[in-house]
């Protein structure tokens, strides 16, 4: 990560109160690495080569695991797509109330996050101290250790290779064309599920691998011994054929295992320590994929003590616990889990950290497989056999992959006595966690989710092992169903598993409390648990013929949604499942969706804006604007203060100042909500009277939203992002963080609209549409936030992608009514059927004529794939490609309309004002979309209610959130 070679990263130390920036700069250019591959998947009807194709560049972002810190701009912002030869930096404000302990950090680069955190973009992030800042601990002085766990394979390190490996290769070649003749004799059969660097070893080297050939089905088991070093396996050759048997051989060293499970890079480290010393050793699992078992051993007595747990994901317990497994003596950790533990060094003899025999009568697991031997030249020799590993040699079994036993530290006496100190089960800690036990709440929304996997992308070729899809509700990221959960809820979440693997469920941001684990493959049942974790596993169902689920493993959680909004994921931290599909966007918003609707006003009556609660559409407030404004303002709801909380930003209309004020969500001062001014100022000239266009959302990096500005008629078009530094006074505008126009030589007004419209950056998008009078073309603008590294060429795809911090470019355009009309938009976006996944939808509604109202999606279950897993991840757009998803007239084609979006637990409803053709009054009706069916690639409008209905003429303007 640091760019000097250390594997792991380097360890990165912040304090609970302070702030971490880190200066992440995409150097991965000009790459070598032949296993390095491209995971994009081949589109059906296409012919799948051989081998993936190499990636010689790569975008990256970065992760801090486990804090509870904003997901927003440039915080822990996980959908920020940096490409190669950009720089981008990260802010994190370190919250004083987070507990101290041990997290993590690597690239969260969706498809790449397996391969990049195995390679080494990991390291470990220290909040304060990593023992939790145990009373206890500081008391007795007693020594914390940090250990990092990973593993590597180096195909033939015993013979003197030193390359590390992509372990998963021979899974991603093609056999779907099976050998024939003596072809695999000869060696001319391709692909070789050989290593790439399999060459270079010496003559006579051997490599074996589980065999498949032929279409693509479940009895395709490449990869499951992929863990288990070549020495604990046995090849035996199958009856009659050329080749010859390979024994197991474990006597081999272990330090020439071609993979090798390591503490902090190191393999087997020994510690040294005092006899009697008590010591805090934290084991944290950094690996992509890998489950890790361990056990204590005492050499000198072959003794195995409990193992007595102080901490978890960075949280101390309230008081000690033992595992549940082995009475205490054998505690799992799963991918990304981190186990603080104390630990006693025997007055006699070593103390040894291992991964143990998994017991329970395990019998000896065998698969068909294929044998290399180099011979020198391009045409290795194979032959066909069975390959075994023996119940002694398998530490764990996740349901398809096989882990080794191996000794991953010892701990040694170097003289003098230590102090001992108990930690015993039941043990208070006392030390400060933000646990609060929340099982017995009633939750505010459940929410099942179902794991299932196979071949369900249906663009992608089923004869591609690439392709192998995992996923929620039978979809793979990004089309997964929206989670939407509201600020200051508390949430029930049961994960039902209908694959054959374990599942390591990470959630970003929130901490969580399991309540209820049930392993139907062993019959263990557990929970409430009485701490907070951020990763947590899901057992594997019991399964029967055809991979028939006779019982689902079933993890259930709850969660409270504290102190930050915004867009997160939550997903299987087996990376290779994650970067495959099992994915789902979190997107948490204020508790209240309020929603604004601007009133006109009419001679001695000002304009008013009415906000409401989207949920009941109650009427919460009032506002009067602009004294003596008699026009119709513009509307929009966003948090320009970060309080968690929607502000109400109205602009001026036509006739008056072009003035913009923001009115606070919250009661303030004695003041109700919207009673307070935030900011009043003016975004354009006082002479340019034609009125102004008001959106919000984050563009500068921050967590508060920006307030956006859109030009009136009458001067060339322009938007202004004024940044989130609100003025100490009224009259005086925030300072402008950037503007552009959006419309060379247009002078018709621009309206705007704004949100997280597409995943092509991770950044939220400006919409616009141009007034009155000018093809109505709708335009998507976005703010990279990013620089060029020293050196790097500003031309090219870097430079249409980011083009400059502060500068915008266009990622979409489009015109929803064709080059014939020239009425005029509303615009707005929001999460409409969020249940079909993608980011937000554009929703455009014709100002004048029929009224007709369009969807657009990037990207959603409604168009298939998801599309995205056939893109190169080297390759990627800048140009974001929108779909029509649904139209409708909601007034019959008799009024323009307006429209806006309020959110849901699920999604958003849609707001649309018109005039009523049967009684003539102005009225705002609300809609949700529902697909008509299974198949269907076109939405339905289905009215759910009328929140207004008055006088008027005209609709009323409308902002949602």
């Amino acid at each position: 990560m640091s760019g000097d070679n250390l594997y792991p990263a380097p360890t990165l130390q912040v304090f609970p109160g302070e702030t971490l920036i880190v200066h992440l700069d995409n150097g991965l250019t000009g790459l070598t690495i032949p296993d390095f591959m491209d995971p994009k998947y081949i589109a059906k009807g296409q012919e799948v080569p051989l081998y993936p194709e190499q990636l010689t560049s790569s975008p990256i972002n970065l992760h801090t695991h486990g804090a509870h810190i904003s997901p927003k701009g440039n915080a822990d912002n996980v959908m920020l797509h940096i490409p190669p030869g950009m720089s981008n930096t990260f802010t994190y404000y370190i919250p004083k109330t987070l507990p101290q302990g041990a997290y993590w950090y690597h690239s969260h680069l969706h498809t790449l996050t397996s391969a990049q955190t195995y390679l080494g973009l990991a390291g470990l992030l220290a909040i304060g101290r990593t023992d939790g800042n145990i009373p206890l601990v500081t008391e007795n002085s007693i020594p914390i250790r940090n250990m990092l766990l990973q593993y590597n394979f180096v195909f033939d390190r015993a013979g003197g290779l030193a390359q590390i490996n992509n372990y998963t290769w021979s899974q991603w070649v093609s056999t779907i064309k099976p050998p024939e003749g003596d072809e695999l004799a000869k060696g001319t059969y391709r692909p070789l599920l050989a290593p790439v660097n399999f060459s270079q070893s010496k003559k006579g080297t051997q490599y074996f691998t589980i065999w498949y050939s032929g279409p693509l089905s479940i009895r395709n088991e490449r990869g499951r011994f992929e863990f288990i070093p070549s020495n604990l396996q046995r090849f035996t050759a199958n009856p009659g054929g050329p080749g010859k048997d390979v024994p197991a051989d474990p006597t081999l060293p272990d330090y020439k295992r071609d993979v090798q499970f390591t503490v902090n890079g190191q393999f087997q480290p020994v510690i040294k320590s005092k006899a009697g010393q008590t010591e805090i050793w934290v084991l944290a699992n950094v690996s992509d994929i890998a489950y890790m078992p361990v056990q204590l051993t005492e050499t000198a007595t072959g003794n195995h003590p409990k193992i007595a747990i102080v901490g978890q994901d960075g949280l101390p317990y309230l008081q000690v616990h033992y595992p549940v497994f082995e009475n205490g003596t054998k505690l799992l950790i799963p991918p990304a889990t981190r186990y603080a533990i104390a630990v006693t060094i025997p007055a006699t003899g070593d103390l040894v950290l291992e991964m143990p025999p998994r017991g329970g009568g395990g019998t000896t697991i065998s698969a068909p497989g294929v044998l290399y031997e180099n011979d020198g030249t391009d045409n290795p020799p194979a032959t066909l056999g069975n390959l075994s590993v023996l119940p002694s040699a398998v530490s764990y079994y996740d349901g398809f992959f096989v882990s080794p036993t191996q000794i991953l530290a010892r701990a040694t006496t170097t003289g003098g006595q230590g102090v001992a100190t108990t930690f015993a089960e039941g043990q208070p800690l006392n030390a400060y966690t933000a646990f609060e036990n929340i099982s017995k709440v009633t939750p505010d929304f459940e929410r099942d989710l179902v794991i299932s996997g196979g071949f369900l992308n249906d663009l992608a070729s089923k004869s591609d092992p690439k392709s192998m899809v995992y996923a929620f509700d039978g979809t793979a990221f990004p089309n997964v169903p929206l989670i939407q959960p509201r600020l200051g809820s508390v949430e029930e979440w049961r994960f039902i598993n209908n694959n054959n693997d374990e599942h390591p469920i990470h959630i970003h941001v929130n901490d969580f409390q399991v309540t209820h684990y049930f392993d139907p493959t062993t019959g263990l049942e557990t929970g409430p648990e009485m701490w907070y974790v951020d990763n947590a596993n899901v057992p594997a169902p019991t399964m029967g013929a055809e991979e028939a689920v006779v019982q689902p493993g079933v993890l259930t959680l709850r969660m409270s949604f504290d102190d930050f909004d915004g867009l997160y994921v939550m997903h299987c931290h087996r990376l290779n499942h994650e970067d495959n599909g099992l994915m789902a966007l979190v997107n948490v918003i204020p508790a209240v969706s309020s929603y604004a609707v601007a009133v006109p006003g009419s001679p001695g009556h000002p304009a008013e804006v009415n906000v409401y609660d989207g949920n009941g559409d109650r009427l919460l407030a009032t506002v009067t604007p602009f004294p003596g404004f008699e026009g119709t303002p513009s509307v929009a709801m966003g948090d320009v203060d970060d309080d968690g909380v929607l502000d109400l930003i109205v602009g001026a209309g036509k006739g008056y100042t072009p003035e913009v004020v923001a009115y606070s969500g919250k009661a303030k001062e004695g003041k109700g909500v919207f009673a307070t001014e935030l900011a009043r100022f003016a975004a354009f000239s006082p002479d340019a009277r034609g009125g102004i266009s008001v959106t919000a959302t984050q563009i500068d990096g921050r967590a508060a939203d920006n307030i956006i500005v859109g030009s009136g008629p009458g001067i060339p078009s322009q938007v202004k992002v004024f940044a989130t530094q609100l003025p100490s006074s009224p009259g005086t505008a925030p300072p402008l963080f950037s503007s552009f126009a959006p419309y060379q030589d247009d002078s018709s007004g621009v309206s705007v609209a704004s949100g997280f419209v597409d995943f092509s950056s991770g950044r939220n998008s400006i919409v616009t549409a141009p007034g009155p009078g000018s093809p109505a073309q709708v335009k998507v603008f976005n703010f990279s936030l990013m620089t060029p590294l020293d050196g790097t060429p500003a031309g090219g795809a870097v430079k249409d992608k980011c083009p400059g911090p502060r500068q915008a470019a266009v990622t979409a355009a489009f015109m929803p009514f064709g080059l014939g009309y020239h009425g005029g938009l509303s615009v707005t976006t929001g999460w409409l059927t969020g249940a079909l996944g993608g980011a937000k939808r554009i929703i455009v509604g014709q100002l004048t004529g029929p009224g007709t109202v369009k969807v657009y999606s990037s990207g959603s279950a409604l168009q298939g794939g998801p599309k995205t897993y056939l893109e190169s991840a080297m390759q990627q757009s800048p140009i974001v490609e929108f779909t029509e998803a649904a139209s409708f007239e909601p007034f019959g084609g008799e009024s323009g309309v307006s429209v806006a979006t309020t959110s849901t637990t699920s999604g958003a409803d849609l707001l649309v004002s018109g005039v009523s053709p049967q009684d003539k009054t102005v009225q705002v009706l609300k809609y949700q979309f529902v697909r008509p069916t299974p198949d269907a690639v076109m939405l339905q409008a289905k009215q759910l209610g009328q929140v207004v209905s008055a006088a008027g003429s005209a609709p009323d303007v409308l902002g949602g959130d």
